[in-house]
């Protein structure tokens, strides 16, 4: 890779969205706040086992996530507390620990091993004026409840204190570094660094407020805690974390790329499973309930809830839509049964240590697509691999969803009832973060979806998740069948499940007990 002088990304956005990327310039060429080299991620991840990692190996890969975030801070420090779901009814608090994804990243620590701690990464403080002084070097400490020896030795973070200690290292370190004895720099090493980095001034620290939230539930209790550190140092600036964190894990590390193939593979599984498995006469849950069975003998968990819905031409079953953050409340797969002449449409993601994809299918519930079907299938699936094919890096994804719309429009008007999007990110949440308004980069997840949903039915959608490459593109989930004849053919198939379905409830304890 060549060496380029450094260009802010806001510059290379504004360059690229002009349509003027820099000639000579590829991608992995981009200069980012911190390392990021997608072809050595992607070999690092073909080596790992992610159902039995390394223990060393992942204390390295949380190492360098750690390194690009100390990197990309561009002043003061940053605190990422561990959290608990705290509000209910927010569309995008897909899983319970939605919230926490954060810690999780940075620490590889979830459930009891992430109750009650907080991880401060604080960058070199400055140069030293003496031997005797703070070090001239970067701070990562994990501040936990639980057993601090048990939990370095984990982690790989060397410095691993009480929970309770952080209160007294912060309300140390607000005080202005200038009032600071050599004493006291000596005592409190740590804090002395942080008030050092701040300055006397305009003090900045990084803090992980609730990304999914609304406001007129109660709060979570850290934002109190935000609130008095502001109170006691009122030149403290205070700063939403995932400005600096949405775009480090917007580009998918080792880890996270193994993950994604995992969850996308055991998906796989899971809907040509289900597909086989569906007939006239099954309801939309016993399918779901196929589906998810598959994703956890695998060994996954459901990124998000499962949807299987009944599709046909000017016979919609009269339901609501899920109001939004009622997703968890309000199932999406329900007890309509599927009839002759019908479509089957599925939106479904396993996940995998916390990695999630996202799938859509159909099929014709009778194995054999009819005219009206295939046209509306074909115009679908005519757009989707349009849009996948144009993936690249440099393009953005307003341009994306502008080949969608035209096409939509061309096949006959169905743009006036797309009703979404052209896709999102995708990693540790099925709507992952990142920044849309970025051209698009080597190592991006990204799930492409596409939609036709004529008022008369059925609706016909597909969704496919794409890595993004030096060159274009890996389409991971092209595994699953989508051709219409792959789909007429995986119809055929027989079901390994078929044999428990098919049989009569309870039949063999009732024979026992005769």
């Amino acid at each position: 890779m060549r060496v380029l002088p450094k260009m802010s990304l806001l510059l290379l956005t504004t360059l690229i969205s002009a349509g003027n990327w820099p000639h000579g310039l590829a991608a992995q060429d981009v200069a980012l706040p911190f390392e990021y080299d997608y072809s050595a991620e992607a070999a690092l991840a073909a080596a790992l086992d992610v159902d039995n990692p390394d223990p060393e190996t992942m204390r390295s890969v949380f190492a360098k996530r750690r390194a690009r975030v100390l990197d990309a801070i561009p002043a003061g420090a940053m605190i990422v507390f561990s959290v608990e779901r705290a509000q209910e009814r927010r569309l995008e608090f897909q899983v319970p620990h939605s919230d926490n994804h954060d810690f999780i990243y940075l620490t590889g620590l979830d459930g009891l091993d992430a109750l009650d701690s907080a991880l401060l990464l604080l960058p070199s403080p400055g140069e030293r004026v003496s031997e005797q002084e703070v070090p001239d070097s970067r701070w990562a400490v994990l501040y936990t409840s639980g057993d601090t020896e048990a939990l370095a030795a984990r982690t790989g973070i060397e410095d691993v204190r009480p929970f309770a200690t952080l209160e007294h290292d912060l309300s140390v370190a607000m005080t202005d570094y200038r009032d600071w004895r050599v004493t006291q720099v000596r005592r409190w090493p740590l804090a002395a660094a942080l008030s050092k980095r701040w300055g006397p001034n305009r003090k900045v620290l990084y803090l992980n407020y609730p990304r999914f939230f609304r406001l007129g539930m109660p709060e979570p209790a850290r934002l109190e805690t935000f609130a008095r550190i502001q109170r006691f140092s009122p030149e403290m600036r205070m700063r939403d974390s995932s400005d600096i964190l949405d775009v480090v894990r917007m580009l998918h590390d080792s880890w996270s790329l193994a993950n994604l193939r995992r969850a996308i593979d055991i998906t796989s599984e899971g809907v040509i499973e289900a597909l086989r498995l569906a007939t006239v006469g099954m309801s939309e849950t016993q399918v779901m309930e196929a589906m998810d069975f598959v994703y956890r003998y695998r060994g996954a968990t459901l990124g998000f809830p499962t949807s299987v819905r009944r599709e046909s031409f000017g016979d919609r079953d009269d339901r609501p839509d899920v109001p939004e953050g009622w997703i968890e409340f309000v199932a999406r797969s329900g007890g309509a049964v599927f009839r002759a002449g019908d479509m089957l449409h599925t939106d479904t993601g396993a996940a995998f240590n916390h990695y999630s994809a996202d799938i859509q299918r159909n099929i014709p519930i009778d194995g054999a697509f009819t005219d009206e079907q295939r046209h509306l299938y074909t115009v679908a699936l005519d757009v989707q691999k349009a849009v996948i094919e144009a993936v690249r890096p440099g393009v953005t994804w307003w341009e994306l969803h502008e080949i969608a719309v035209r096409m939509l429009r061309d096949a006959g008007g169905y743009d006036e009832h797309y009703t979404y999007g052209i896709g999102h990110f995708i990693g540790m949440e099925v709507h992952d973060e990142g920044d849309y308004s970025r051209p698009l980069l080597p190592g991006m997840m990204l799930s492409i979806e596409q939609g036709v949903a004529p008022p008369n039915g059925p609706r016909v959608a597909f969704e496919d998740d794409v890595l993004v490459t030096e060159n274009g593109y890996e389409w991971l989930s092209r595994v699953i069948p989508i051709e219409i004849v792959e789909i007429e053919e995986l119809a055929r198939q027989p079901s390994t499940l078929r044999p428990f379905a098919d049989k009569t409830p309870f039949d063999g304890l009732l024979r026992q007990q005769r």
